[in-house]
């Protein structure tokens, strides 16, 4: 679920075989919920009642309760999704935040066990995927990289979080268009400073392609926003030591611009013995991949659970999902 579709799919053994998409209605709980009931059923028909289902929400989710904690783009903050969504369709459910699904999906696609998935958007997400489980720490609400602090007196976080210098205040779209934005206002000669006169801001994307024609000012943004990316990764390997760190999000389609100065940086700030054991790479899982690692989820938790409705939709359905 974004800010802009809720997409459900069927998904086998971590192949995404069939998909229904719906407009996100933002007007509240209730029609958010309806939503996704209608592109769930479109599937159900064709497919009969799947063993289980497996939801990625962007925002932060008690696990156990399948609750929504803290969610700032859509309006189910304090919505026990989990128990709505098992009485709307009469099977198990369950419940995560969508940067764990598709660092869920992406350890899946590639067959690694230990991974750190980092999503670069609007904000950074983050999962981290430990002997092929999502880890979440004691409490259901860890693993939140994108508020890993790299500089302690670094700008202020632009999302939900009190914090200064973290990932999402550094290396995010957000970031990225206050720091060009700021740029252009002083070197009016640049072509950010064309963009800012005209606009009296400088959008990403605007940045992105300031750079990619080689501007100067430009591309200095993007090799100090791939050096703290590179910091925060360096973090990341020494404290989880992973098979495989993944990029991805949809400010990692420039990665030409910022991606190898970032695993440099990470390479010189790691300890040797993990990074010598560490691939980086940009994430393979595509558009899909939060959709994929839903049902992942859903598979690890209910795929030894044969449900009734299942049992008797076993002709139209064809394999357990």
């Amino acid at each position: 679920m974004g800010g802009t579709k809720v997409a459900a799919g069927v998904v086998d053994d971590a192949q995404l075989t069939d998909e229904s998409q719906q407009p996100t209605d933002l007007s509240g709980p209730e029609a958010l919920l309806d939503e996704i009931a209608t592109a769930v059923d479109r599937l159900v028909d064709r497919h009969g009642k799947p063993a289980g289902i497996g939801v990625g929400l962007p925002s932060q989710i008690d696990f156990e309760a399948g609750a929504v904690v803290s969610s700032v783009n859509i309006p189910l903050e304090g919505v026990p999704v989990r128990e709505q969504l098992e009485h709307r369709f009469g099977v198990p459910v369950v419940v995560d935040n969508d940067a764990n699904c598709a660092a869920l999906a992406e350890a899946s696609v590639e067959g690694v066990d230990h991974l750190v998935m980092l999503t670069l958007g609007t904000g950074v997400g983050g999962g981290v995927v430990i002997g092929g489980k999502i880890f979440r720490g004691a409490h259901g609400l860890g693993a939140e990289l994108g508020h890993f602090p790299i500089q302690a007196d670094g700008p202020e976080c632009p999302g939900n979080c009190p914090g200064r210098g973290c990932l999402e205040a550094l290396c995010s779209g957000t970031a990225l268009e206050r720091d060009a934005t700021e740029a252009g206002s002083h070197v009016p000669d640049s072509e950010l400073g064309e963009r800012y006169a005209d606009d009296g801001r400088v959008s990403g994307r605007e940045a992105v392609e300031a750079a990619e024609r080689g501007d100067a000012t430009a591309l200095e943004l993007f090799d100090r926003l791939g050096c703290y990316l590179g910091v925060g990764i360096a973090g990341f390997v020494n404290i989880f030591g992973p098979q495989r760190v993944a990029v991805g999000g949809g400010l990692s389609r420039a990665h030409g611009l910022f991606f190898d100065r970032a695993v440099e940086e990470a390479g010189r700030r790691s300890l040797p013995r993990l990074w010598e054991r560490t691939e980086v790479r940009l994430a393979q899982g595509g558009a899909a991949a939060g959709l994929i690692g839903a049902g992942v989820l859903a598979q690890q938790e209910f795929g030894d659970t044969q449900n009734p409705s299942q049992m008797t939709n076993e002709e139209t359905s064809g394999s357990h999902r």
